[in-house]
């Protein structure tokens, strides 16, 4: 279940998919898209539209379709960023996101030399586990026991006498789309207004560096939340509200990353 109108905009959508819905919630990835498109110049954007060609709305709908039918035109397995105690990914396991992510960006670099339909579902397959690196709950840390790190937790519904009674179960990975997932009235467009309104003043700043340092960036904030999070852990609302801005930096620096990486692919060939 997981998951660009232009270059990003294409390409994100359609990774994002099912799987990534239950991760940000679906218009919390529009949203990551929606942003990621605005820091494309002309080049980058012809090139989204060149390999991806649809409007943005259109192409989520249409990749929405596809992986409702099983008929998705790129990975949506769940990956994990393992990183090991410095934060460096543990690439001596193959199932790490970041060597997937590899992989497809090298089928990318020589499409001059691919179909086109490998060169989409590469490009398809970078924004999926791109977001998936930026969600906390598919973060691995060695540093860190796995039982740890995949758990579920209880949400309670309120902070006074009469809500304290009630308590939501939710599991981890999916805690992060609670925000976005669950406010309505809200449209993606209002989303990404929100996250470039509060982080645009750091856009450069989030999109600076390697896969590598973004990969090391997510395990830190993880490794911070890990020292107080644990199975059976009973957040309080207010708690709950306060992660909101973490996961709307989280999602500011997916969409920053993704456009400076496709800029980056679009003058490789």
């Amino acid at each position: 279940m997981k998951k660009l109108v232009l270059l990003v905009a294409s390409v994100l959508t359609i990774s994002y998919g099912s799987a990534q819905t239950s991760t940000f919630g679906k218009r919390g990835l529009e949203a990551t898209v929606i942003l990621a498109n605005r820091t494309l110049s002309e080049e980058g954007k012809a090139f989204v539209k060149k390999y991806l060609g649809q409007s943005f709305y259109e192409d989520v709908q249409y990749l929405y379709g596809l992986e409702s039918k099983g008929e998705a035109t790129h990975s949506t397995d769940i990956h994990y960023l393992y990183l090991d105690k410095d934060f460096n990914p543990i690439k001596s396991n193959p199932e790490n996101l970041i060597s997937k992510i590899e992989e497809s960006m090298a089928v990318v670099r020589d499409r001059k030399n691919k179909s086109r339909d490998e060169v989409v579902y590469a490009l398809h397959t970078i924004i999926n586990l791109m977001s998936d690196m930026h969600n906390i709950g598919h973060i691995r840390l060695e540093s860190v026991p796995y039982s740890m790190q995949d758990f579920q937790i209880f949400c309670w519904r309120g902070d006074t006498p009469k809500y304290k009674k009630r308590k939501t179960p939710v599991e981890w990975s999916k805690f992060w789309g609670s925000y976005t997932g669950a406010q309505t009235g809200t449209t993606s467009n209002m989303w990404a207004n929100e996250y470039e309104w509060a982080h645009g003043d750091k856009a450069k700043e989030f999109a600076a560096g390697s896969l590598y340092d973004w990969a090391a960036d997510m395990g830190k904030v993880a490794n911070e939340i890990y020292k107080w999070a644990a199975p059976g852990y009973e957040m309080s609302r207010l708690q709950n509200m306060e992660l909101r801005d973490l996961h709307n930096e989280m999602l500011a620096k997916l969409s920053y990353r993704l456009g400076a990486m496709f800029e980056m692919l679009a003058k490789e060939e």
